[in-house]
């Protein structure tokens, strides 16, 4: 048992003795069961308010992580960038930015001609160098290379 918890014993059991006495002595004459009980929930009620009040608990403060991107950037351009910079600077070859080029073109495709990518029509708009990139394995791409691709595109 701990110091504390020793203390809290001995202080209640004390405070029992000096209530039975006080009511002993006013004339009362106490029922000795009844006036432990009445001590023993006192005590725990007090313990229990002690132990919320004092002990602060655990912290539930919100930790505001710093931004990727800077207040009023595009968060999709900051995305484009950092999976740019990954490629370029990654050991392997990424797909991501493969994908993301067939995205940029797919959604050109509908929102300019209103062709699906599936549709042979919407092959034959786009350029061959872009083609040759989507349809490939992944591999690198140099800065160039994503960037004629990306010209490819706004040219659709």
């Amino acid at each position: 048992m701990t110091r504390r918890w020793r203390a809290r014993v001995v202080a209640s059991t004390a405070l029992v003795v000096v209530v039975a006495l006080a009511l002993q002595v006013a004339g009362f004459e106490p029922d000795p069961l009844r006036v432990l009980l009445l001590g023993a929930v006192c005590v725990a009620t007090a313990w229990v308010v002690l132990d919320v009040l004092v002990d602060p608990g655990p912290g539930w403060g919100v930790v505001v992580e710093p931004a990727v991107a800077e207040p009023g950037a595009d968060t999709r351009l900051s995305t484009y960038r950092r999976m740019l910079d990954s490629h370029l600077q990654g050991a392997a070859p990424d797909p991501a930015v493969r994908d993301a080029l067939a995205r940029l073109a797919r959604a050109v495709l509908a929102r300019r001609h209103d062709l699906a990518w599936d549709d042979p029509a919407a092959r034959e708009r786009l350029h061959p160098d872009l083609l040759a990139v989507l349809d490939a394995a992944p591999r690198r791409l140099d800065g160039a290379e994503i960037d004629r691709c990306l010209h490819h595109i706004e040219e659709i």
